[in-house]
């Protein structure tokens, strides 16, 4: 039976009870991944540029406190929803796609430990941001921003570690 083939069968009551909302939590994935898409380009491109703009005296709060825009996270949640459903309307909202999908993210062991060091180093982040001021000591606002800068550097540890993992499957090898 092939993938196509399956695409269109419904879902039968114990894969429901597995992931009871697909569309629910793929929305939520991409909003988490549009969130964290600003600070990762804010980082590649807002922060050279604004250390190229103030060479003379670089004061790294002030510099910090722009590169992590909460627009820019705003911004990306919004259109990674909307790339969601613009694509699964192409498909026309194909249920078991949508729960396959799900179903993979959820127990994708890879997307689970990067999920987890980007929060871990967005709450690092946010208490130092809200601790050292971005722009100001102890504003809920520096937290936030805090907290996106923190999440380049989960993701930046996840890509280190990643070759280091011990490999989830179980592989034989046919050489007798």
């Amino acid at each position: 039976m092939t993938l196509k083939a399956n695409a269109n069968t419904d879902l039968d009551d114990e894969q429901r009870v597995l992931i009871p909302h697909p569309l629910r939590e793929l929305t939520l994935h991409c909003i988490y991944k549009g969130i964290e898409v600003a600070p990762v380009v804010g980082l590649a491109t807002v922060l050279p540029y604004q250390l190229y703009k103030s060479k003379r005296n670089p004061q790294l709060r002030p510099i910090l406190s722009r590169v992590g825009t909460m627009y820019g996270a705003v911004a990306g949640a919004v259109l990674s929803v909307t790339f969601m459903h613009a694509k699964l309307y192409q498909e026309k909202y194909d249920e078991y796609r949508i729960w396959d999908r799900s179903y993979r993210l959820r127990h994708s062991q890879g997307q689970l430990r990067a999920d987890r060091y980007s929060l871990y180093s967005a709450i690092v982040g946010g208490v130092t941001g809200f601790v050292i001021g971005l722009p100001t000591k102890f504003s809920g606002l520096s937290g936030g921003k805090g907290a996106l800068l923190g999440i380049p550097f989960g993701l930046l540890v996840h890509l280190i570690q990643k070759p280091f993992q011990e490999p989830t499957v179980a592989t034989t090898s046919d050489d007798h």
